[in-house]
């Protein structure tokens, strides 16, 4: 399953033509990820203060394939892969909410640490609770001997 999250662009997100800055992109998929969180029960505020861990984001990747306007209305699908002992990725995929372009594609990875900044294993009731956002890769379609 995919969380979906609606977001606008800003005029502070933007470039003097009205395109949207590339950095938005990384902004967009913290909303995504923020929203995805808080659906499972674990939202961020919740998960500092009742677990006393953090889930800072370790890697950040993004991809564009056509730009972003100002006032456009974008849909953020955030689902979440390559669930660790210590770490998962949500993968990102923006596109126009009008005409369905794709805009940008991504991930980010997070770990899970103290507050005092040591990586420690994610609790078993997070994950749990991500569990109905877990998409498997697509199969490449190559068979192997």
């Amino acid at each position: 399953m995919r969380h979906r999250t609606l977001a606008r662009p800003r005029y502070g997100d933007t470039d003097q033509g009205g395109v949207i800055h590339h950095r938005t992109a990384i902004d967009w998929f913290e909303v995504g990820r923020t929203e995805l969180l808080r659906d499972t029960g674990f939202s961020y505020a919740k998960f500092e203060r009742d677990l006393k861990l953090r889930l800072p984001v370790v890697e950040a990747h993004a991809e564009y394939k056509s730009p972003a306007f100002y006032d456009d209305e974008v849909l953020i699908e955030s689902w979440i892969t390559d669930v660790g002992r210590v770490r998962f990725t949500v993968r990102h995929r923006i596109v126009d909410h009008v005409s369905g372009r794709l805009i940008t594609t991504g991930h980010t990875a997070l770990a899970c640490t103290t507050f005092g900044g040591r990586v420690t294993a994610l609790p078993a009731e997070l994950t749990l609770a991500l569990h109905p956002y877990i998409e498997q890769p697509p199969a490449t379609g190559r068979s192997h001997p």
